[in-house]
Parts: structure tokens; C-alpha cells; sequence
């Protein structure tokens, strides 16, 4: 084989190559992925009564469970009813909510925060009580300037907020 050859030849498999790893990160980053979309025989409805709330911070508890009712809802995996209907209960105790120095800047003074919450979930059959997934800890974490102020903070809870979400998501609709 001549050296053009080989070196062509070379070059059409390191490009199939780099076409398959930009083909496998093109999934993963796109939010595809695959789910056996298979539920616990039986469980085709949820209800999420508002967690407990073990914070210091006030009404977190309130805008985490209705995220939580806003992403299994949209999920549709399973459709969120009243806890007299349900056929399991999705119950979560809201651990910590905590604002963490991310980074300090050249006056020792800090210019990144992380807000930090962390919740326990479980989820029980409603009519035998026996746990179906959980306890679990979930956590999310959104960092945000002191420079941005409050639309910052705001902007960081979201992210951990719905890292929380997604958490439990997998919690609920995978690990049954």
C-alpha cells in the first residue's frame, strides 16, 4: 500500500471517528437520552402535598413543590392528582437552603454565591404505604454575582430549583 494511501485511509477513520464522538455528545448535550419509560404496575397518577419545610428560609417549600407539580406534569409520565386519588405519594422535607461564598474577589470580599438547597423525598404507595423509591437526598445549586443582585439570586434558586426537579424526576419515573 503506498503511503498516500494509508494515509488517506488513516484519515477516513479517524473522521468516522470524530463523527461518532460529535454524534454521541450531540445526544448527551441535547437532553436526549434513553428511559424505559416503564412504571410500577399499577401506578399511573401522583400526589405531591407541599414539603416540610426545615429551613430557615421562608415559603422555599411553597415554590419547590409547585416546580415539582410543574415538572411531572410536564413529563406526563404520570399525571398529578389530588392525594385521595393518587396511587403514590410523592413527600419531600426541605433539609437546607443555605447561601455559600463561591468566590472572593482581589478585596477578600465575596463576588460569587451559591445558593444551596437540599431536599429528602420519598415516594410511598398510597393505599399499602409501602415505600416505592426513597428516602433520597436531592440537592440543586445555582451560583450567581453579587453584582446582579436580586434578579442574580433569583436566577441561581431557579437553577437549583429545577436541578431538584430533575432529580426527582429520575427519582420518581426511574428508580422505582
Amino acid at each position: 500500500m503506498s503511503t498516500y494511501a494509508a494515509g488517506a485511509s488513516r484519515r477516513r477513520a479517524m473522521g468516522l471517528l470524530l463523527l461518532l464522538l460529535m454524534a454521541t455528545a450531540s445526544l448527551c448535550s441535547c437532553g436526549y437520552g434513553f428511559k424505559s419509560g416503564r412504571l410500577r404496575p399499577g401506578l399511573r397518577t401522583v400526589a405531591v402535598p407541599f414539603f416540610e419545610n426545615r429551613s430557615r428560609e421562608p415559603d422555599v417549600e411553597i415554590e419547590l413543590t409547585e416546580a415539582i407539580i410543574a415538572g411531572l406534569s410536564a413529563d406526563r409520565t404520570l399525571q398529578v392528582v389530588d392525594e385521595e386519588q393518587a396511587d403514590a405519594i410523592v413527600h419531600g422535607v426541605l433539609r437546607k437552603f443555605e447561601f455559600v461564598e463561591a468566590f472572593f474577589g482581589s478585596e477578600r470580599q465575596a463576588d460569587e454565591y451559591k445558593v444551596r438547597i437540599l431536599v429528602e423525598v420519598t415516594m410511598t404507595d398510597r393505599n399499602t404505604q409501602e415505600t416505592i423509591a426513597g428516602p433520597k437526598n436531592v440537592q440543586g445549586e445555582g451560583t450567581y454575582l453579587t453584582a446582579d443582585g436580586i434578579e442574580g439570586e433569583t436566577a441561581a434558586r431557579e437553577v437549583a430549583t429545577k436541578e431538584i426537579v430533575e432529580g426527582i424526576l429520575n427519582m420518581v419515573i426511574e428508580e422505582w
